[in-house]
């Protein structure tokens, strides 16, 4: 997966897309846009302005505390907004769900949880399996702590609005020490830098999408934004204490997005020796930032077993498909458009954030503007480049450039300032109208224009209780909660389409079930019952044990074979890495009721796809993952060519105290596929 909200890194078109506004946002904002450039026109217009919104301390340099608290609001009103009108009231980021989860299961006190039987039922994308039945997200925990407060107070898509003022308040105290590191001395032009930020801030789209969708993207930016403001702060004052505080928000960006860490690291690091108490205030800051490293460490050892071992990279590494590597035109146009997109985030309009640079090649530039901007250019090279799971959004160095912006504009109309930040706040709201604007309205289309799962939609439907089936994974995950079974509540479960189903609804007594379908124009819940009534043949289809379980020295995937023999259209495929033997092991779910099942010889049968390759496989049944096989089938890719092949049936013995059995697969010298294992009585 590519870093956080994939669709604000801009279109394809190295300018992105440019036409009259389409909806109501973006029209209110063109109205806006207009007005105050009239303002910015008319002779003193500004202070006119300024007298009208006197309640927010607009016309008063001193009144700041007045100033920053309805700018706070303002921007969470806005996050509000951005949820009802694009979001439609609910995650929609590609990976909001896996952190929704994640949030609910830390409301409950669980870095990790168990999933009943069968666990394919309850495995989906970027969760990462242990055995012999746990389950863990693989995104940083941090901002998921942030959701688990929210779950606890029965709120937490108004976690993303409450960053949002926190954000605003961070990035006026980091103007502010910014502009007196300039050696900006006069009050009031400190204190016009630091609104300028914070309009700027207002008004910027992406901030208002980071701060309202389920993304760790706002509150890393208000992490760095805590921590840089804090160790400048200290540094100024010679007060080691403040120190903490830069500490404390660098352990939570450590725990929201450790790439991003480091750097923001370095940076505290260099400003704690070169304070007056150096020794005190470098202690300050590595002590605070203990908690945030203990909660990534804590947070890894659960999920991988290790405490330096991240699940995403566990997770990368075993499960998802090898991408292509693209030729060097490609990855130059594609860092190019990307890069547009991140100059778009500080102001809606690129030119705005250009002027970050303005303050860099002065002649009065600053030690700590050319620090920030160092930190600034890794953050964003490192964004640009790296898009795996966990890689740092570029958004969380907007509240620096827009510091450098004010600083700017300051600095080039020192006469007019006022004016010049009326006109930038009037260009940045029509940069949204006529530009950026139709990247949110591609979110709010997306995925059928609505969350994956409404609660409204189950609650009309009176699905109180039992079991409520879900088609994809991201509405399962939302809809998921750990500390509440079937039996206390409803229950979310990762529709298989096979007898994994079934088992499910067997093993429950047939509690209540629905199934929730998201259609082209409306998402229903309705009753359904998994097919396969009391037959005692089971099928058992491969591609549902996807994520598999500790899948090593290779990767697998769920893939369409050209052949047209598979059983459902899809199969597993085991593809090793060089001449190394991958593995993998799949669950092999043992039939039973209510109650433990009797022991009982099964005939097992796997069914695999041969497509002609030189891919060798074996698979083996066992009670547990270094015991010996009950029963062992071995293949070659190249005996058949877009054939689907049943393996001969070999008893094996379940039941009693084996109520679970694992499968075992390896393939050396190329990929091969396990398409579905059947049991049938012997």
């Amino acid at each position: 997966m590519a870093p956080s909200s994939p669709p604000l890194a801009g279109p394809p078109g190295l300018l992105g897309t440019w036409s009259g506004p389409t909806d109501r946002p973006a029209q209110v904002a063109l109205v806006l846009a207009a007005f105050l450039l009239v303002v910015a026109l008319v002779p003193r217009g500004p202070r006119w302005l300024a007298n009208a919104l006197d309640f927010s301390g607009l016309s008063d340099m001193v009144r700041a505390r007045r100033f920053v608290t309805v700018a706070a609001f303002a921007a969470a009103f806005l996050s509000l907004g951005y949820i009802a009108f694009y979001l439609r009231g609910g995650p929609r980021a590609p990976e909001a769900a896996t952190y929704w989860l994640q949030g609910r299961a830390m409301s409950h006190g669980e870095l990790t949880w168990a999933a009943p039987d069968p666990t394919a039922s309850f495995r989906a994308t970027y969760l990462l399996s242990s055995l012999p039945d746990r389950l863990s997200g693989i995104l940083p925990p941090a901002f998921s702590l942030l959701l688990a407060a929210g779950f606890l107070v029965g709120a937490p898509m108004l976690v993303g609005p409450l960053v949002a003022a926190a954000l605003v308040v961070s990035t006026w105290l980091l103007a502010h020490e910014l502009a007196t590191a300039a050696g900006e001395r006069n009050p009031a032009r400190a204190e016009a830098i630091a609104r300028i930020a914070v309009g700027l801030s207002i008004v910027s789209a992406a901030l208002r999408h980071d701060t309202a969708d389920i993304v760790p993207d706002g509150a890393a930016a208000m992490f760095v934004a805590v921590s840089i403001a804090a160790a400048l702060r200290g540094r100024r004052t010679a007060a080691p204490p403040t120190f903490g505080a830069a500490g404390a928000a660098l352990g939570l960006l450590l725990a929201a997005q450790p790439a991003a860490s480091v750097v923001v690291g370095a940076a505290l690091l260099i400003l704690a020796l070169d304070s007056p108490d150096r020794r005190r205030s470098v202690s300050w800051l590595v002590v605070a930032a203990l908690p945030g490293a203990l909660l990534l460490l804590a947070a890894n050892r659960a999920a991988t077993g290790h405490a330096f071992a991240s699940p995403a990279t566990a997770y990368l590494a075993g499960l998802e498909p090898h991408a292509l590597a693209r030729t060097e035109k490609v990855r130059v146009l594609v860092a190019i458009g990307r890069l547009r997109g991140h100059l778009a985030e500080a102001a809606n309009f690129e030119p705005l954030a250009l002027l970050a640079i303005i303050p860099l090649i002065s002649k009065t530039r600053s030690r700590v503007a050319t620090l920030l901007a160092v930190v600034v250019a890794a953050l964003v090279t490192t964004g640009l480049l790296v898009t795996s799971l966990g890689a740092p959004g570029s958004a969380i160095v907007v509240p620096i450039e827009q510091a450098l912006v004010g600083l700017a504009i300051v600095r080039l109309f020192p006469d007019s300032s006022a004016r010049a930040a009326t006109v930038a706040v009037a260009l940045a709201l029509a940069g949204f109208a006529l530009h950026t604007s139709r990247d949110h309205q591609r979110i709010a289309a997306a995925d059928g224009g609505r969350p994956t799962y409404e609660p409204d939609v189950a609650r009309e439907a009176n699905v109180t209780h039992g079991l409520l089936f879900f088609d994809d994974d991201e509405g399962y995950e939302v809809a998921s909660d750990p500390g509440v079974p079937a039996s206390h509540g409803v229950e979310a479960v990762r529709m298989r389409g096979d007898d994994h189903d079934r088992l499910l609804y067997d093993e429950l007594g047939h509690p209540a079930v629905h199934r929730y379908v998201v259609g082209p124009t409306s998402a229903t819940a309705s009753s359904w019952v998994p097919p396969g009534g009391t037959s005692d043949i089971w099928r058992f289809e491969a591609e549902s044990d996807w994520p598999p379980l500790v899948p090593t020295h290779g990767w697998a995937q769920v893939v369409t074979p050209a052949a047209k023999c598979a059983s459902g259209g899809l199969v597993l495929e085991l593809t090793p890495a060089g001449d190394a033997e991958a593995s993998m092991m799949l669950e092999l779910p043992v039939p039973r009721g209510t109650t433990p099942p009797a022991r009982r010889t099964w005939t097992v049968v796997p069914r695999v796809l041969q497509q002609g390759g030189a891919g060798r496989g074996t698979l083996a049944v066992v009670l547990a993952p270094s015991g010996p096989p009950l029963a062992r089938w071995s293949w070659s890719d190249s005996a058949g060519a877009g054939a689907c092949t049943e393996l001969p049936g070999q008893s094996v013995e379940l039941g009693a105290e084996r109520r679970q059995a694992w499968m075992v697969v390896t393939a050396q010298g190329g990929p091969v596929g396990l398409d579905k294992t059947t049991l049938r009585p012997h």
